[in-house]
Order: structure tokens, then sequence, then C-alpha cells
């Protein structure tokens, strides 16, 4: 029987703006809030990998910083910045996250399942292609999405819902989950098949938390406006997933209008951000 007093903290993608999802799971461990499964996309993975072996003390702000100084240094490619901060978390992320006393991870991805986007994507054009989706997502026109891609969900300990996740693969699906297609030149495989950032899928896994059948779901968001389960912007998160609340913790305000966005950031921007997700964490947790 499923365990109805289950906590589930959903982190989703958001770039450089994850900062604030950053805090506001730094005020979660620091007051005693530890979920009993962590899902996590895109950029946030790191960090609720990090949360879910109680390390969130270990971080400070330099993974954004480190990772923005290579992307400038790149042209803005985000490829090197990713796989460096990967492979200087990573080490920690084995030495703790398989532990017993550490709660699951999930992790969102998206599986390419048609043999001509995958050459798509790994191609040069990849870029081009990335920049197709953007648009198509303003549009809400799902597509080229419906036709190629499958949401795939890798998790520390498997029921049949998730691949599982292990110290061998992790590094790859770390950075596959990530991979927007017009800002990372670098290819992003799992066990030699294709895939790209998870939020073109689902960075919210509405049927997975309904199957676990939690006791209380948090979503942390990046984003003032209204929160979607991807990015085609068709379906916004639900208030309750079977009878259960969700909860959606977000900023008061515009990241990006402080210094925060999603592939760019100024220091003091960081450094608000981070705080303000600190204080919105502290808020949820006294009310």
């Amino acid at each position: 029987m499923e365990n109805t007093n289950k906590v589930a903290v959903c982190c989703m993608a958001g770039g450089y703006k994850n900062a604030f999802t950053q805090g506001v799971l730094t005020a979660f461990e620091e007051n005693g809030l530890i979920a009993d499964i962590y899902t996590a996309c895109s950029s946030s993975t790191l960090i609720a990998a990090f949360a879910a072996f109680r390390g969130m003390g270990q971080l400070n702000l330099t993974l954004w910083k480190n990772g923005y100084a290579i992307s400038q240094e790149d042209g803005g490619d985000q490829s090197r910045a990713m796989l460096q901060s990967i492979q200087q978390l990573s080490p920690t992320i084995k030495s703790n996250l398989w532990k017993p006393s550490s709660s699951r991870l999930v992790i969102a991805t998206s599986r390419i399942i048609t043999s001509d986007a995958a050459a798509a994507a790994q191609s040069e054009g990849a870029k081009r292609l990335g920049q197709m989706l953007l648009l198509n997502a303003m549009r809400h026109k799902t597509e080229w999405k419906d036709k190629n891609l499958e949401s795939e969900l890798f998790g520390t300990n498997t029921d049949g819902r998730t691949r599982l996740l292990t110290k061998e693969n992790f590094n790859e699906v770390a950075y596959a989950t990530t991979r927007m297609l017009h800002a990372w030149k670098i290819p992003a495989s799992i066990e030699n098949c294709a895939y790209i950032d998870g939020s073109y899928t689902s960075h919210f896994p509405t049927k997975f938390l309904s199957e676990l059948k939690c006791g209380r779901i948090i979503c942390i968001s990046a984003e003032k406006e209204k929160v979607f389960t991807n990015i085609f912007m068709q379906e916004e998160i639900p208030f309750q997933i079977d009878g259960v609340l969700v909860d959606v913790i977000k900023p008061d305000i515009d990241l990006k209008e402080v210094g925060l966005d999603f592939y760019k950031i100024t220091e003091e921007g960081l450094n608000i951000g981070y705080k303000h997700g600190y204080k919105k964490g502290l808020m949820y947790i006294n009310k």
C-alpha cells in the first residue's frame, strides 16, 4: 500500500533563475522540511540532488557564477558550463545520494524517439531546430514534440514508474535534462540514445505524482507568472492531483528585471534571487 503521508517537492526548469529554487530548498532544509521525493528538471537537477541527501549547506552561489563565466567564454553556449558543474559536483552527489538515509530523486528528461529527429538534434543544425521549437512553444504548437519526443523519468529507486538512475549514468542524465537545443551545442545522450531538455515534454510529472499518492506536493517555480507543465504552455500546473492540493512557491518579483535570467546573471541579481527564494521558503514553512 502507498504511503499517503509522503511529501514531494518538484523543482522546475529555469536556467540561472533556479538560484531562487536553491534559496527555497536551503530554507526548507535548515528548518526541517525534508521531502520523501524530489523531482527535478533541467538546471534544478544538481541542487535537487543535494537537497535529497540534506546537502544544501554545502552549496553556495559559485555554482551559478562559475557556470555563467564559462558560458560567456564560449559565446553564450551553455554546454561546457553545465558539463563542468556536473564534473565538480557529481563526486559529492555520488557519495551521498544513494545512501539509505537519502530521499528519492527523480529527474525528468525528453527522449527523442525518431531517427530523423535524433540526427537533427545531434547535428550542427540543432540550434536552428531549437529556435524553431521556441517559436512553436510561444504559439503552443506541439506537432514536432508530439511526433518526436517522449517524456522519460529517471529515479534513484525504481518501481516500474521510472528508469533507474545510477552512479554510472548520473552524469549523462544530469546533462541530458538540461540540453535546450538553441543554447547547448554539445549533444546529449543516455546509453547511446539521444535526449534533450526535460522541459520540452514535462518538467512537472503529473502522472508520476498521481500514482505515488503523495500527501503533499510542493512545486517550486522560478517564474512569477502562470506555471505550466512544459514549455509549450498548453496545460497549467493543476491545483490538485487526485484530491491532493498542489502548493506552488514562486517569486513575487520578475527575476529577469533584477538581473537573474535563464542565461544571463548579474551578481546583484543572483543574490536578490537567492535571498528572495530563501524568504519564500521561510514564508511557506511559517504558514
